[in-house]
């Protein structure tokens, strides 16, 4: 056996180890999103009216962030909240051209 072919199976072997770590760690940064995402929405108070959904309720399909926040401008009715892709985000972050990293996942309203 040559040694990279050693090498190789050293790595392989080191592969095999840790797909059970990899795995658990996966399980737990997702129950961790959901947590944050939980705590988010619960310390804001929000509920679905308090979120001005991309979609649906005869929305037009906007193709970009840019598109939807265009439309959000123009409403009479600002909500506090506006979620793109499944995100929510504060309405006036998007309406100042901000998108910063958000906990919280419209799927977590209940």
């Amino acid at each position: 056996m040559s040694a990279i072919e050693a090498i190789d199976l050293q790595l392989a072997e080191i592969s095999e180890q840790l797909k059970p770590l990899l795995l658990r760690k996966e399980v737990l940064e997702q129950e961790r999103r959901e947590l944050a995402s939980r705590a988010f929405i619960e310390a804001n108070a929000i509920t679905k009216d308090d979120v001005e959904s991309s979609s649906g309720d005869g929305k037009p399909w906007f193709g970009t962030v840019g598109e939807f926040i265009k439309w959000l401008r123009v409403q009479e009715k600002q909500r506090r909240f506006a979620e793109w892709n499944g995100t929510i985000y504060f309405t006036s972050d998007l309406l100042s051209g901000r998108m910063p990293d958000m906990p919280a996942s419209i799927s977590d309203l209940k």
